[in-house]
Formats: structure tokens, C-alpha cells, sequence
């Protein structure tokens, strides 16, 4: 088959036949833009790329495409992209233009699935971020167990592109990027076409994960050259951080440049050029403050009757595509042992919507925006009263998830 037909059918077949000018153009201004302010370094590469591929990048920052596209370009990549950015028609244009195509995150996509096949069986390469979200505190998550049977199902070469600081470049709860901050990256095989059926499930996984798995602050232990300059270093942290460890309060923690303090008992740490505390009598950086966290939460959670309650106002995807989302509803979520409930309206009409535990498989969240959950290809995007307590919603559904689904 030669190229012009392969492009049309990859089209045909609802797979986007990527505009090699809209690409080119965009990565063209990422490297005008955007590349002069990071150090950006390949420490291992491949030469010779076997196609159909399936390349797993991990998900520690928003920039990771760009890091992606410059290491894979030259290969017409397809990337498994949300949902949400989907819903504006512009946005929907340039990202299926350069090659991405639309997933509703943790919950069944037959769209997608059916698309990835499409990309494997045309020949081509997709890369897939199988955390399906950005790192909350610089370390791997976690991936769906569906994700990676779909991998080892397609039986194909596997590459691994692992990236090494790009969290702490554009953390998730940041005001923007850290300029000139270092960013390494480790493009190598792991699987050859053939291999993964070769091996269990649960040989797959395990190498997989154990392939993938990163921390970025035990990564900036071995460079004690880096450090990180920004005057607002840990402005928004208040949105990943909500209990004081000194008062054991919630949502009273805020941010002013590099400061992190309690309004309520006036507890206050600083943060210094490498994302660590000078004087946190607690803990040394904000990772373990956040893993901190978590415990209390598991704690409360194993003590009975925990119940998350919030007024919010429901968002939708825009109906005419003029904007990403709008405003649906308002009313009340409620998130304990049983699922996630919101009582209220809904484009005008009363309702009660229930999303079982058992169909959760995480709440998707910004932090100090939203949580979210899909529904086939409709988004239910939650904006909270405080919306510090947005990465609450978060943990909750992976810890009730874990300890009422054993």
C-alpha cells in the first residue's frame, strides 16, 4: 500500500491522516517559543524504528507532547489525547490535524479503542500516556488494568519514552513554566513484536509499570546542579496540599511566592531552589506532605462514615463546539463508600445523577479547577465551592476505590 493510500484510509476510517503543515507548523513554534526556555536533552535513542508500534511515555507535565514530538516527529505519530480538549471546534481542528484523536478518560471509549486498532493495523505508530493523567506530586501513578491488557492484546514492538524533570519544568498545580528548567528524556525498546503475548499478564504488567515508574525527586538527587529560580516556586501548591500538619485542619493551607502556610494556626514553611522545605519540621518536600495526606485520608476513610459533600456547578461540553465547556447546572455532589452522587439540575431539568463505585476508576481532576468523570463521550466537569478541595475528590476515589472494592 503506498503512502497516499494508506493516509486515505487511516481518514476513512475516522483515524486522523495527519497534516504533516499543521504539524510541522506547531512544532515549529514550540521550538521558537517554548524549547529556548527548557533543556530539553535525549540521553538515549533509537535509531531504527520497527512500525506498527505502541510508544508509553509517562505523564508527569502538560508539556509532555511537545517533549514526545520532538523525539518522535520524524515517525507520524498518533496520540491518544482527552476528550475535553476536543469539544471546541478549533482546538478539535489543529489537534486531529497533527495526528490526535479523542479518549474519555477511565471508562470504557469503543471510539478510541476502535481507532487505536485502526492506527496499529495501518501500520503506524501510537503513543499513549497510559497514566491518563498528569502526576499530582511528581512520581508515577497508576495504570488501568484494561490499558494494559489493550497493549500486550496488540502484540506488537513496544517502545518506552521516559521522561525525567518535565514535572518539575510545569507541575500540575503550577502558575506556569520554569524557564531554562532540565528536562531528560530515555526513548528504548521494551518488547519486541511477539514478545508480550509470550509472557502473563501479570509478567506484562509487572514490566511494564516497573519500566515506566519514576520519581522526580529522587531524579534531582543525582543532579545537585540543578535549581530551580522562579520567584512563585510554590504558588498553588494550596491546590495539592489541604491538610496542616500542624493543626491537622483542612483547606486552610495558601501560598504566597515560596512561602506554604496555615491561616489557622499560622504554621509557615518556605520552599527553596530545589522544590524542597528549609524549615518544615514535617517533611522535606511537598511530596511527602502530600503522601502524608493520603494516610489521614486512608485513616478517616477506615474509621467509617467518611462522606465528601460540596455545592458545585456542573459543566458540560459546549453544544455548538464555541467553546470547550459551559455552564450546565448547579447543585450537590456527594462522594462516600456507595459512589459519587450530584443532586441538582442539569440544562434546566431536576436531576439525580449516580455514578457507582464500581464504575469509578478514578475522578479526574485540575488542580484548583474541577474533578471530573466521563460518561460515553459527555464530560461531567464539577466545580466545587472551595476549589482546593478538587484533589480531595481526587485521593477519595482511589483510596474508597481500593479499600471497598477488595
Amino acid at each position: 500500500m503506498d503512502k497516499s493510500s494508506k493516509k486515505n484510509n487511516l481518514k476513512k476510517g475516522g483515524v486522523p491522516g495527519r497534516s504533516h503543515i499543521s504539524f510541522y507548523f506547531f512544532y515549529t513554534l514550540f521550538c521558537i517559543f517554548v524549547r529556548p526556555f527548557l533543556k530539553f536533552r535525549l540521553n538515549k535513542r533509537i535509531e531504527k524504528i520497527e512500525k506498527p508500534c505502541i510508544v508509553l511515555c509517562n505523564h508527569g507535565s502538560f508539556t509532555d507532547f511537545f517533549y514526545a514530538g520532538t523525539v518522535l516527529h520524524r515517525y507520524n505519530p498518533r496520540f491518544i489525547t482527552a476528550r475535553l480538549y476536543f469539544y471546541n471546534k478549533f482546538a478539535n481542528s489543529v489537534l486531529r490535524s497533527i495526528g490526535c484523536f479523542p479518549k474519555s478518560m477511565f471508562t470504557s471509549d469503543i471510539e478510541n479503542a476502535k481507532n487505536c486498532v485502526k492506527v496499529i493495523n495501518q501500520g503506524e505508530m501510537l503513543v499513549m500516556m497510559p497514566e491518563a493523567r498528569l502526576s499530582t506530586a511528581g512520581k508515577f501513578e497508576d495504570i488501568q488494568d484494561s490499558t494494559l491488557k489493550f497493549i500486550r492484546k496488540m502484540n506488537v514492538n513496544v517502545y518506552t519514552l521516559k521522561l525525567f524533570g518535565d514535572y518539575f519544568a510545569y507541575p500540575k498545580w503550577s502558575k506556569g513554566l520554569r524557564l531554562h528548567a532540565l528536562v531528560e528524556a530515555e526513548f528504548d525498546l521494551l518488547f519486541k513484536a511477539g514478545e508480550p503475548s509470550a509472557l502473563s499478564q501479570e509478567e506484562f504488567d509487572e514490566k511494564v509499570i516497573n519500566t515506566l515508574t519514576y520519581n522526580d525527586f529522587e531524579w534531582l538527587k543525582t543532579h545537585p546542579e540543578v535549581k530551580y529560580k522562579n520567584k512563585e516556586l510554590a504558588s498553588g501548591l494550596e491546590n495539592i496540599l489541604n491538610v496542616c500538619p500542624e493543626c491537622n485542619k483542612k483547606l486552610t493551607i495558601k501560598t504566597d511566592k515560596r512561602r506554604v502556610y496555615c491561616t489557622e494556626c499560622g504554621f509557615s514553611v518556605n520552599m527553596n531552589d530545589r522544590y524542597a522545605f528549609n524549615d518544615n519540621p514535617y517533611f522535606e518536600n511537598f511530596q511527602q506532605w502530600y503522601d502524608y495526606q493520603i494516610e489521614q485520608m486512608r485513616k478517616e476513610i477506615l474509621e467509617g462514615s467518611f462522606k465528601l459533600e460540596s455545592k458545585v456547578q456542573l459543566m458540560h461540553s459546549a453544544k455548538k463546539g464555541n467553546h470547550q465547556i459551559r455552564h450546565a447546572g448547579d447543585g450537590v455532589c456527594v462522594l462516600d463508600e456507595n459512589g459519587l452522587t450530584y443532586t441538582g439540575t442539569d440544562d434546566g431539568e431536576e436531576i439525580q445523577k449516580f455514578f457507582p463505585l464500581e464504575k469509578i476508576y478514578r475522578l479526574l481532576f485540575g488542580a484548583g479547577e474541577d474533578f471530573e468523570i466521563y460518561e460515553g463521550t459527555e464530560i461531567y466537569y464539577f466545580i466545587p465551592e472551595d476549589r482546593r478541595s478538587c484533589v480531595m475528590w481526587y485521593t477519595a476515589s482511589i483510596l474508597l476505590k481500593e479499600i471497598y472494592n477488595k
